[in-house]
């Protein structure tokens, strides 16, 4: 007994370069697909589409790649654009996509995937972050976990009822609080 596999990551020019091979083969357009579903997976392209790529390569296609077309920006996804919009969330962590894309003058979609997919940014109450943790921020995390461990070991629970917590929006709240009279809360 033959023991298939579901390929789970593929690109869009693997998949037409099969159903080429097998339109050249003769191979009917619905069988085409069915044997792509039994490789990719059921989300691997539409029936309707598989047709339509085999209609486009009778009429004399032969490249699986897309076609550039008219207004499309080929330079958008840059090392420039990339270097311009890691710079942009660093100075400002709640700054929008629209915002972003504004800016470089490139399209929402370019933005995000420039964000989401090579930056690999993630928005966290409002503000984007980075995904996953850098080697360099993990050894940060590590120093100062160990300097707080050794004042632990130094001052006992006195040095736990010294830490603050928070960030810029528990200041403002504490400012708030002071500029209207309420003051008192705090000795």
């Amino acid at each position: 007994m033959e023991r298939r596999r579901v390929l789970n990551s593929w690109s869009k020019e693997e998949v037409r370069a099969v159903i080429r091979y097998e339109w050249a083969r003769g191979v009917s357009g619905t069988e085409i697909h069915n044997r792509l579903v039994e490789v990719y997976g059921p989300g691997v392209m539409s029936k309707q589409m598989v047709r339509r790529w085999c209609r486009t390569f009778s009429d004399g296609r032969q490249q699986v790649k897309d076609i550039p077309r008219a207004g499309q920006t080929r330079t958008a996804t840059t090392d420039a654009n990339i270097g311009k919009v890691d710079d942009m969330i660093r100075a400002n962590r709640r700054i929008t996509i629209d915002e972003v894309a504004e800016e470089l003058g490139i399209s929402h979609e370019r933005a995000q995937n420039i964000i989401h997919g090579i930056l690999r940014y993630r928005k966290v109450s409002a503000r984007w972050v980075p995904r996953q943790l850098t080697s360099t921020h993990q050894e940060q995390g590590m120093a100062v976990s160990l300097e707080h461990l050794v004042r632990y070991h130094e001052d006992g629970n006195d040095f736990l009822f010294r830490i603050v917590t928070g960030d810029e929006t528990s200041d403002l709240n504490v400012t708030l609080k002071i500029t209207l009279g309420a003051s008192s809360h705090f000795s």
